[in-house]
């Protein structure tokens, strides 16, 4: 016969088990030669929908800077990484980096969107 306090701890580890959601780790990662020269340049978000399916990535940007403002004018997917959460999550971050005015007419950015550890699949 089964003890009431093995009982509860197996009911425990099952609900620990099967049904609290599996988390990995995000990383968005921009290397510093991207950033070089830049007055603000903010790493994008990892979505959470992107993350719960276990979308990663990488891609490349092109930011055309506006010489007067050192704003971005314009941001192109040069190559996508595949998902488009991912993707608009980069562009509308590189809109909002800043470099001093009139040094730079564009910038090309490999943003790597990577998942470490795993995560259960909703699918």
């Amino acid at each position: 016969m089964k003890s009431p306090l093995r009982t509860l701890l197996t009911l425990l580890f099952l609900q620990l088990a099967l049904l609290t959601p599996c988390r990995a780790t995000d990383v968005v990662k921009i290397d510093a030669q991207y950033k070089k020269d830049s007055i603000s340049a903010p790493d994008p978000e990892y979505p959470i929908k992107s993350q719960h399916m276990g979308y990663q990535g990488q891609g490349i940007y092109r930011l055309v800077i506006n010489p007067k403002t050192g704003t971005a004018d314009e941001v192109k997917v040069l190559r996508t990484t595949g998902h488009r959460e991912l993707d608009a999550s980069a562009v509308m971050t590189l809109f909002n980096w800043k470099f001093p005015p009139g040094k730079i007419d564009h910038r090309d950015v490999l943003v790597v969107f990577h998942l470490t550890g795993w995560v259960r699949g909703l699918h």
